[in-house]
Order: structure tokens, then C-alpha cells, then sequence
């Protein structure tokens, strides 16, 4: 396949997907307005759960689209040995970077609201309004749909025209730079397991979250133990992908001060203050225990957006800044 067949295929792709996932991206800005006043507004919260589930199927549907769509970039962007002019392989971008980051975060959250819906009604609002900032986040600042991917597309279309350059130079070059990063991050081991594990370990930490906001609200121990739950179910994915990222890290970023990041060490520090949470609740009987418990937990749901954040804001080998 040439470099011209495979731009085209590469560009009907994403127009195939605009023109499918658009008015989905619409919608979606709509059921984040409609989620966040039924959480807000007493009078509409008997239609919250229905509006989750309109909310929860719209974003389903849109990451069909956008598996479809990773599939068709894998059928089309393949990588060539300029040289050879065999291929090297395909490239399988995941499915939770870049711009589809906030939309996987929403799919899991709307996941877990779904099946906690008929358990928890009291928690819903809180957990619908932190669903509707991720979905309005996911629409208007990711657009998964309209504007996709556009590193990965940044760094491919650098490569396909280093390829059509004749020039063995700059061919040889785009193809070391395509197929290192084809090698070593998008079709790694790693990135299909650390990152999905780190986005269920941030979904049931907001219901987590919504849980302590509620029982510090009420002073009903019941939402402690919710809250507590939640928090265990996403220790365990956090602590995997942290672990399996470590090795992936010193083979992927070796010659860098990949340790200096500011993403990596805000996620130690999000990782310790979970485990100080966890830890802190065995001593929950003794007297005003229960105050230090719920600030630790809401303290560490901080630093988690901040640690999020940090991927767009700080410089470092784990970042977009």
C-alpha cells in the first residue's frame, strides 16, 4: 500500500466517523445539560434515572463508533521499511488515548452508575452531576468524534509525508520515528492494560467520592462503608497498572528522566493517599476518627483530577504539556 491509498483510506475513516458520531457528540452535549439539572433541580430528579439511561446508551453507541473506527485505522496505517518495502505492521491505536480519554472515564462512571442505580438512588445525583462533567468534558474539550486523535494523525501524516519525499534520508527517518512509536506505545502490551485498568480504579473512586461528600452531608455511616467499598474496588486496578507501567517505563523511556515526571509522581502521590485512606479507616471507632477519614478520601479524589490534569499541564516524559 502507498503512501497516497493509504491517506485516503486514512481520511474517509475519520469522515466516515464525523459524519456518524457527530450528532451522537450533539446529543451528548444535550444529556450532559439534561443530567446535570436533574441532579441539581429537585423537581426533575424523578427523570434522572431515565435521562442516565439515554445518557449511558448515547455514550455506548458513540464507542462503537469509535471502536469501528480504531479498527479501520488499524486496517489502513501499517508501517513500511522504506528500504525493503515490506511491511512492518499495523498500527493498533488504543482506544482510551488523547481525545478518548475523559469519553472512556464517562463510559466507565455511567457503567457503574447504571449498576448501582437500583441500590443507591441517594447517591445518583452526585454521581449523574460528576458523569455530566465528563461527558460535557468529553463532547466539547476531547470531540473523540470531530477532531480524533490528533497526535497519533500529527505524528502518522509527518510519516506518510517523509515516505512520499523520495528522499531516502527523510524516508528512512519518518519510518525509524513511526515504527519505534508503533513498537513501544501504540501496539505495547502496556497500553492495552495499564490505562483501562487506571480508568476503572477512577470510576469507582468518583462514586467513592460522591459517597464521603454524602456521608460527611449526613453523618449516616452507611455512605462510610459505601464510600469505603468503592475505594477498595479501585485500589486494585490503580496498584496493577502501576505496577505493570513500571516496567514498560524503564524499557520505553530509557535514557530519560522519566522519573522526574510530574503525571508519575502526582500518581504516587494519589496511590499513597489511597492507601493512607484505606489504612486510616481501621482506627474509623476511635473518637473524631471518622473526620480525618473522609478529608483523606476527598484530599485523594483531588489529587486524582490533578493528576489527570497534569498529563495537559506539566512537562514530562508522561505528558501532552
Amino acid at each position: 500500500m502507498d503512501a497516497q491509498s493509504t491517506f485516503d483510506s486514512v481520511v474517509k475513516a475519520i469522515d466516515t466517523t464525523a459524519l456518524i458520531g457527530a450528532p451522537i457528540q450533539w446529543l451528548l452535549g444535550i444529556a450532559a445539560v439534561a443530567l446535570a439539572a436533574a441532579a441539581i433541580l429537585p423537581p426533575l430528579r424523578r427523570w434522572l434515572g431515565h435521562i442516565l439511561v439515554a445518557t449511558s446508551a448515547l455514550l455506548l453507541a458513540g464507542e462503537l463508533v469509535l471502536v469501528w473506527f480504531h479498527w479501520r485505522i488499524y486496517e489502513s496505517a501499517v508501517v513500511v521499511n522504506p528500504q525493503t518495502g515490506q511491511v512492518t505492521g499495523h498500527i493498533a491505536v488504543p482506544l482510551w488515548i488523547e481525545s478518548e480519554k475523559l469519553y472512556v472515564w464517562a463510559v466507565v462512571v455511567a457503567v457503574m452508575a447504571l449498576a448501582m442505580r437500583r441500590h443507591r438512588n441517594e447517591l445518583l445525583p452526585g454521581v449523574a452531576l460528576l458523569l455530566a462533567g465528563l461527558v460535557a468534558g468529553a463532547t466539547v474539550w476531547g470531540r473523540p468524534f470531530t477532531e480524533p486523535l490528533p497526535s497519533f494523525f500529527g505524528q502518522y501524516g509527518s510519516y506518510l509525508t517523509g515516505m512520499a519525499s523520495g528522499v531516502p534520508a527523510m524516508s528512512m527517518t519518518a519510518y525509524e520515528g513511526m515504527e519505534g512509536a508503533r513498537q513501544f506505545f501504540y501496539n505495547t502490551w502496556y497500553m492495552w492494560v495499564h490505562p483501562p485498568l487506571l480508568f476503572v480504579s477512577y470510576g469507582a473512586f468518583t462514586v467513592s467520592f460522591v459517597a464521603t461528600l454524602q456521608m460527611v452531608k449526613s453523618r449516616y455511616s452507611a455512605y462510610e462503608t459505601t464510600a469505603y467499598r468503592w475505594a477498595r474496588l479501585g485500589y486494585t486496578p490503580l496498584t496493577a497498572g502501576m505496577l505493570l507501567g513500571f516496567p514498560w517505563a524503564i524499557l520505553a523511556w530509557q535514557g530519560e528522566s522519566w522519573w522526574w515526571s510530574g503525571k508519575v509522581n502526582m500518581s504516587i502521590m494519589m496511590w499513597l493517599l489511597y492507601t493512607a485512606y484505606l489504612h486510616a479507616r481501621l482506627y474509623l471507632r476511635r473518637r473524631g476518627m471518622w473526620r480525618l477519614v473522609a478529608l483523606v478520601a476527598i484530599l485523594s479524589f483531588l489529587v486524582l483530577l490533578l493528576t489527570y490534569l497534569a498529563t495537559y499541564v506539566i512537562p514530562g516524559a508522561h505528558s501532552y504539556a
